[in-house]
């Protein structure tokens, strides 16, 4: 199995799971061991857990005839690339069963099936803004501070404090059709060695309150592109 994607599915899955609003107990060892020490034994199987990730990667899986676990179908999800493309709406067919197979329950399902989707783009935002956040597991109220903690964020580091940085986040405002892109700045955790060397200027990701990852430049390019293409949808 590829390394290299499990670490990426750890980076992202371990804030919403340490949280407790995705997956099981016995995930954030396993992805943390994964990053930090490339063990990555029982990753896949964790993941297997997770009740809209899984089905969401088994649909691009089936979509653009990549193995689920191959690092091109965790990219495809959570920083967007070409592969999101090949996705047309009927697609979104796809998405209801397999999210039906994971034990989505059947009045999601019903709500999801019953909207009028015209485009389909298998990416984390996508998710967020048609279905909302942790209908199931989240006591909190949907709204922008909620949508924008489970958003895969993106800014440049301004300043590294002892176990936070100062970044400048490109964050979602506004509401249904009125969504638009706008800088908050924040001060936003990382755990020592998950994200190594992080200086000013550094181009970072965020998800739930934790830096993830460094960005390159082709992943900064595709994470605001294919964020800007849903927003589209939404608006």
């Amino acid at each position: 199995m590829d390394k290299k994607a499990l670490q990426l599915l750890s980076r992202f899955s371990l804030p919403p799971n340490a949280l407790g609003y995705c997956g099981k107990d016995s995930a954030p060892e396993k992805f943390k061991k994964c990053v930090l020490e490339g063990k990555c034994s029982g990753v896949s199987s964790e993941i297997k857990n997770f009740i809209v990730l899984n089905p969401y990667l088994k649909t691009i899986s089936e979509v653009t005839g990549k193995d689920i676990f191959s690092y091109q179908v965790a990219e495809t999800y959570w920083l967007g690339n070409s592969l999101l493309k090949k996705s047309k709406a009927e697609d979104y067919e796809i998405l209801l069963k397999n999210l039906k197979k994971q034990g989505v329950p059947d009045w999601i399902i019903k709500e999801l099936d019953e909207k009028n989707i015209k485009k389909f783009i298998p990416f984390h935002l996508f998710q967020i803004l048609n279905a909302g956040v942790g209908r199931t597991s989240i006591k909190d109220p949907y709204n922008i501070k909620m949508m924008n903690n489970c958003m895969v964020r993106w800014g440049k580091v301004k300043k590294v404090l002892e176990d936070k940085v100062v970044v400048k986040l490109n964050s979602l405002d506004g509401s249904p059709g009125k969504y638009k892109l706008v800088l908050k700045e924040e001060e936003v955790n990382f755990i020592p060695g998950f994200v190594s060397n992080i200086k000013a200027g550094d181009m970072i990701s965020v998800h739930w309150g934790l830096v993830v990852k460094k960005l390159t430049e082709r992943e900064l390019e595709n994470l605001k592109y294919w964020t800007k293409e849903t927003i589209k949808i939404f608006n």
